[in-house]
């Protein structure tokens, strides 16, 4: 299945770990983003070492 390309990744990735730092769970940033697919989120967990 098809992923984020590299541009819209590393934005991704900033967003999550910007606000996982804010004190958010994964789920509920997740939440927020309804057009991610479950490659998108997957491949979102392993560039900030979430398994």
């Amino acid at each position: 299945m098809k992923t984020l390309n590299t541009l819209k990744m590393k934005i991704m990735v900033r967003a999550f770990r910007i606000r996982i730092e804010n004190g958010e769970k994964i789920e509920d940033i997740a939440a927020d983003y309804p057009a991610l697919t479950t490659d998108d989120l997957e491949a979102i967990k392993e560039a900030l070492n979430i398994n």
